[in-house]
C-alpha cells in the first residue's frame, strides 16, 4: 500500500522575503505548487505498540492489566487465474477468497486471498501454482504515498521549468491512481475531473490530502489559489488507497483493478505518486500498459538516497520522476539509481489542501505530475506516441550534476515542450529506457 509520510522539511530560508505569487509568475506559473510520492511497501503483520506505564498517586496500588497483543495478521495473496479455472481448489484447502472480479485488461479473473493459517508466500505461490496451473501468483503487496508539509508562509518553488501560457490550453486524456480527490475543492470545482473508486471490499477509504493535491497539481483552475499545469485536460482519477491504522495504503490488488480502469478508458498518460516493492502480478499489468501506447509515469520514492529501487518506477518504459529544490539541488529523502529518468520541482511546493484552500509540501509523488503534464502536451499537442514523445523529454532536459545521465538527477530537470531548444524535427531515441 502507499501511504503519506509525515516528516516535516525545515523552513528554506531566503536572503529577501518573497511572495508564492512571485515564485510562482517566475515559474511562468499563477500560483504555487506542491508534490508527493508514495511507497511501496511489502504485506506485513500488524505491529502492536507497547502499553504504557500505568500512572497515577502513588498511595493507590493497583493490578497492572496485561494488554491483549492481536495475533499477526495472515499473509494476503494476489492471483490472477488461468482461462477457465475456479477457485473451489484454493478454497478446499483452507485460502480465504477475500475479494474476485474480472479484469478486462487480462481477460481473466483476478482474485485477493487470505492464507491459511501456518502457510508463508512461498509455500503458497508453490502450492496455487500446482493446484491452479498456468495461474499467476504474488503476494499482495502495500503501496503508500510519500507526502512532506513543510511550515512557512514563504516556501515556494522557485523552480523554473519554461511552462508557458499557450501550454494551458492543451487538452490531454490524464489517468492518475491515488488516494481520494475531493471533486468539490475550489481548485477542482467545475474542471474537467471523473472520479472513480475500485472496490475496496468493505475497507473505509483513506483521505482525500493527497490524491487532491496530486489532482490540482495536474488539472487546478488556472485563476484559483492552486493553479494546475493542465486546466483544460480530462482526468480520470482512480481511488485505490484504504485507510489503515499506519496511514494510507493500495494493495496490488486494489492497484491491479484502478490501472485496468484507466487502462479500458484509453488515457494517454498515467500519473502514479507512490511507490513499493516489485511485484509480477501488478508488472504484467503495467506492461499491459505500456503495451497499449499509454504513458506512464511514477514517483521515484522517499526511501532516500541508500533505498532499494521503488516500483513501478523501476521498471522499464515507467518515467521515474525525482525532486529537487529551488537551487536544484536533489531532494533529500529521493530515492536514486540508474532508473530515475527525469527530476522537477518537489520541495515546498504549494499544492491544494484535502478540502479547501493549499498547503506547501515536498516529496517525489508531487513532482511526478510536472513530467505527467509535459509528456501528456507532447502526446496531445504535437501527436507524439508514449515513446517518442518520452525520448524528447529526455532530450529537452536540463542537465544537472554529473555531465549525462546520472543516477541523481537523471538526464536532468524536465522542461515544458513550448521551451525545448530542440528543432521539433528531429527526434532522436534515448537508448537504454
Amino acid at each position: 500500500m502507499t501511504r503519506p509520510d509525515r516528516i516535516k522539511d525545515p523552513p528554506m530560508t531566503q536572503d529577501a522575503p518573497t511572495t508564492r505569487r512571485a515564485l510562482l509568475t517566475r515559474m511562468g506559473l499563477a500560483a504555487g505548487l506542491a508534490y508527493a510520492t508514495p511507497t511501496l511497501i511489502g504485506t506485513g503483520t500488524a505491529r502492536a505498540s507497547d502499553a504504557s506505564a500505568p500512572s497515577g498517586r502513588a498511595s493507590v496500588s493497583r493490578p497492572v492489566r496485561q494488554r491483549r497483543r492481536r495475533a499477526p495478521a495472515r499473509p494476503e495473496m494476489v492471483v490472477i487465474l488461468a482461462p477457465g479455472q475456479s477457485l473451489q481448489p484454493l478454497q478446499a484447502a483452507g485460502y480465504d477468497v477475500l475479494s474476485q472480479r474480472d479484469n478486462a485488461t487480462f481477460a481473466r479473473r483476478a482474485a485477493r486471498l487470505r492464507l491459511p493459517p501456518g502457510r508463508n508466500a512461498a509455500q503458497a505461490r508453490a502450492e496455487i501454482a500446482r493446484l491452479l496451473p498456468g495461474s499467476t501468483a504474488a503476494l499482495n503487496s502495500l503501496y503508500r504515498p510519500d507526502d512532506l508539509t513543510c511550515d512557512g508562509a514563504d516556501c515556494a518553488a522557485q523552480q523554473m521549468i519554461g511552462w508557458r501560457p499557450a501550454d494551458l490550453q492543451a487538452r490531454p486524456r490524464i489517468g492518475m491512481i491515488d488516494t481520494g480527490v475531493n471533486p468539490d475543492h475550489p481548485a477542482l470545482r467545475g474542471q474537467s475531473l471523473r472520479v472513480n473508486q475500485v472496490d475496496l471490499d468493505g475497507r473505509n477509504a483513506a483521505g482525500r490530502r493527497h490524491g487532491t493535491a496530486v489532482a490540482a497539481l495536474l488539472i487546478g483552475n488556472a485563476q484559483g489559489r492552486a493553479p494546475g499545469l493542465l486546466p483544460r485536460a480530462d482526468l480520470i482519477a482512480v481511488e485505490a488507497f484504504h485507510s489503515r491504522a499506519d496511514g494510507a495504503a493500495a494493495d496490488a490488488f486494489s492497484l491491479l483493478n484502478a490501472l485496468d480502469v484507466l487502462i479500458q478508458a484509453r488515457v494517454q498518460v498515467i500519473n502514479m505518486s507512490f511507490s513499493g516493492p516489485a511485484n509480477p502480478v501488478l508488472r504484467q499489468v503495467v506492461v499491459e500498459a505500456r503495451d497499449a501506447g499509454i504513458g506512464l509515469v511514477a514517483a521515484a520514492g522517499n526511501g532516500g538516497p541508500g533505498a532499494a529501487p521503488a516500483f513501478p518506477a523501476a521498471w522499464p518504459k515507467v518515467i521515474a520522476v525525482t525532486a529537487v529544490d529551488a537551487d536544484r539541488a536533489p531532494y533529500r529523502q529521493a530515492a536514486r539509481g540508474p532508473h530515475v529518468a527525469l527530476a522537477a520541482p518537489g520541495v515546498n511546493l504549494w499544492t491544494a489542501a484535502s478540502i479547501e484552500g493549499g498547503r506547501l509540501r515536498s516529496g517525489t509523488s508531487y513532482a511526478a505530475p510536472f513530467v505527467s503534464a509535459a509528456l501528456a502536451l507532447r502526446m496531445a499537442r504535437d501527436g507524439l506516441s508514449a515513446t517518442d514523445a518520452r525520448d524528447r523529454l529526455f532530450r529537452c532536459a536540463a542537465d544537472l550534476g554529473a555531465p549525462g545521465r546520472d543516477p541523481v538527477f537523471g538526464h536532468g530537470m524536465v522542461a515544458s515542450p513550448s521551451a525545448c531548444p530542440e528543432a521539433e524535427s528531429q527526434i532522436l531515441s534515448v537508448s537504454g529506457e
